[in-house]
């Protein structure tokens, strides 16, 4: 069976309940981040590929792809999806690379459970 990519949010919003465990709280928060871009660009990657017949790249320009993808959409709910994909793939680049996060991490750890759970729920209803 294959993995359940949602499940990564449910991950990021426990981590976003308790950032103290498992572990530091910045690195729960960041991971968190992390977590949630992964739920929402899996999950709008499979849409793409499986309902959509999108041929996917390999390597790491898939997810401009996968962006490019919904933000080029006549649908205005797709083009939102690739809008919020990339305010996420910003957050997630921010929380992988950087070593100071601008503003306070929960904060964006918040922003980006929020963000990551309105592309899950908008993909549930195309």
């Amino acid at each position: 069976m294959s993995f359940n990519w949602a499940e990564f949010l449910t991950l990021a919003e426990a981590l976003l309940r308790n950032p103290n465990s498992p572990g530091p709280e910045e690195a729960a928060l960041r991971s968190a981040i992390s977590r949630a871009y992964y739920a929402a660009f899996c999950s709008a990657r499979n849409l793409a590929r499986d309902k959509n017949g999108l041929v996917l790249p390999r390597g790491p320009e898939v997810h401009g792809v996968i962006r490019d993808h919904f933000e080029t959409s006549p649908d205005r709910v797709r083009r939102k999806i690739g809008t919020d994909l990339n305010r996420l793939r910003d957050y997630r680049n921010r929380a992988d690379y950087d070593d100071v996060l601008p503003g306070r991490p929960i904060s964006l750890a918040q922003s980006s459970v929020a963000v990551a759970r309105n592309v899950l729920n908008a993909l549930n209803s195309l």
